[in-house]
């Protein structure tokens, strides 16, 4: 029973909570399959979370829950209870290393999506996060060319701090120069090298 609390695998519905914002914080979950969306308490889109990422890293001090995670298309996500981890710890002597690393680079990742927030020009901005996408995927061991993109125009740009007149640009420039393709829910990347 203890070994299969330790990384259980769930099956998250589309627009269903992974978790909410004021629950309690009872595990770790790292996303198997699909796209999860971030939102603080006043439901304002905050990030969004890719196959391979870790969701609750940075709230495991809290014993509530800052952010709601909600399934952006039919997910799974492994659990990881924060009530085994000093027993998993005694059976595996790796785990304190992996619960750094995991916390190291949950950080990187939040750091990297803060450099995207802060250029100032949209085009840039938008291929930016065009390329953390890619270069997260690739980390995580998934295609890199073809990117599920289950947000709209509309929650995308609020995302990235633009307008959506400022996405459609950018856009529209990013496919002239030939590095994406954009599709209704998906952008396929032409130059892997740099968007």
């Amino acid at each position: 029973m203890f070994v299969k609390d330790i990384a259980r695998k769930k099956h998250i519905a589309k627009n269903a909570f992974i978790y909410e914002n004021g629950t309690p914080v009872r595990a770790l979950y790292a996303l198997r399959r699909g796209i999860a969306k971030v939102y603080d308490s006043r439901q304002v889109l905050q990030g969004v979370v890719f196959p391979g990422q870790v969701m609750g890293a940075d709230e495991l001090f809290s014993g509530e829950h800052q952010y709601s995670v909600q399934a952006a298309t039919d997910a799974e996500v492994c659990e990881l209870k924060n009530t085994h981890f000093y027993h998993f710890s005694q059976i595996t002597h790796d785990f304190t290393q992996f619960i750094i690393d995991i916390l190291s680079r949950s950080a990187r990742e939040k750091q990297r999506f803060i450099s995207v927030l802060v250029q100032s020009d949209g085009v840039q901005k938008v291929g930016e996060f065009i390329q953390l996408m890619v270069d997260i995927n690739r980390e995580y061991g998934y295609g890199q060319r073809v990117l599920e993109l289950p947000l709209s125009k509309k929650e995308l740009a609020q995302l990235l701090g633009i307008s959506q007149s400022t996405l459609a640009r950018a856009f529209d420039s990013l496919e002239a120069q030939r590095k994406v393709v954009v599709n209704k829910k998906e952008l396929v990347v032409l130059d892997e090298g740099k968007c």
